[in-house]
């Protein structure tokens, strides 16, 4: 379902409507407002969604829209920051940085069709039809590329322009295959340990709702061909990842890239209060998303994952509802 909060984000939906219909995925559209008609969004979330999967959420300035629908429900809710004031950016920040129990995966500013492709990537966990098809997608973009680059000679290419010669060299031979548990549903990754408590935050709250991960260092700048490696290795077991990155997010980037399966990532502070690392991990390009969330976000990044996996596994839904009300309680007024 998509919701938008003002009529006039009607051409940020057309980008992710372009992509559910060439995916062939059934989708709703509703306009309501987080603040002038929360009656009209709280019903539409509660009574008009039994079949949704995941809501798509595009709204601007304040940005209350998706965090608004992800209380009322445990569904996945991806945002979509309109540049409506500030580029943007104080949306973006609106829906980034949701409180402990709400979360919310935010694509880049204006990227309507980032929170379609993250949508399909989400109902493929289960449906191998959508799975297939995002694998072909993928493997078109190596295509379109090559008329880009044609286009690009053609246009601005002048006498000097010579062609390299292509010299065939031997890939790196990575003998170690990476080998994870049988029933390991995540794979949480990060470049170093220097985010192990963000790392155990995220262990502790799957662990919490019986959902079982695995946590692996690896650089994507030092050791690229191993990450490509070890990704091939597990991607057909896997449901999902989580990556822990903080500077340029050069890692989420490089998994994202290496497959089509969800990909939360939590962005870390470290130079410039973390705004480098959320900017770059959020601000994909068009067909490879992010799911990102908050600074630090480690929880909130564990219940994205769970609200994912919920979608078809009973165990885990009534686990996360337990987990959400137990967050609910004020010990204070009790």
């Amino acid at each position: 379902m998509i919701i938008l909060g003002s009529g006039s984000d009607y051409k940020i939906a057309q980008k992710a409507v372009n992509v559910l219909e060439d995916m062939n995925i059934n989708y709703d559209l509703r306009v309501a407002s987080a603040h002038r008609t929360h009656d009209r969004i709280k019903d539409v979330v509660l009574n008009c969604s039994d079949e949704v999967e995941v809501f798509i959420a595009i709204a601007g300035l304040a940005a209350h829209l998706p965090g608004v629908i992800a209380s009322y429900t445990t569904k996945p809710v991806i945002a979509v920051p309109v540049n409506g004031s500030m580029e943007g950016i104080d949306a973006l920040l609106a829906s980034t940085e949701m409180q402990l129990g709400t979360p919310v995966a935010t694509m880049g500013i204006d990227r309507g069709d980032n929170a379609a492709w993250l949508a399909c990537q989400i109902i493929a966990c289960n449906d191998k039809d959508v799975q297939q098809e995002l694998i072909n997608v993928r493997k078109g973009y190596d295509e379109k590329m090559q008329i880009a680059e044609d286009d690009v000679i053609s246009k601005i290419a002048g006498k000097h322009y010579q062609r390299t010669k292509r010299v065939e060299h031997p890939p790196e031979v990575i003998d170690k295959k990476l080998e994870l548990d049988s029933d390991t549903r995540v794979l949480i990754l990060s470049g170093n340990y220097s985010n192990m408590e963000i790392v155990h935050k995220i262990t502790q709250t799957l662990d919490t709702l019986d959902i079982k991960s695995q946590y692996k260092v690896i650089s994507a700048t030092r050791t690229p061909g191993k990450l490509e490696k070890y990704i091939k290795d597990v991607n057909n077991q896997v449901e999902l990842y989580i990556v822990v990155s903080n500077l340029s997010t050069v890692l989420s980037g490089a998994i994202v890239s290496l497959t089509t399966k969800p990909v939360i990532g939590v962005p870390c502070s470290s130079h410039i209060k973390g705004i480098d690392s959320l900017l770059s991990m959020v601000q994909m390009p068009p067909g490879v998303p992010t799911a990102t969330m908050g600074l630090n976000a480690g929880e909130n990044a564990a219940l994205y994952a769970a609200r994912i996996l919920s979608i078809y596994d009973e165990n885990i839904k009534e686990a996360l509802n337990k987990f959400t009300n137990s967050l609910h309680r004020n010990n204070y007024y009790e």
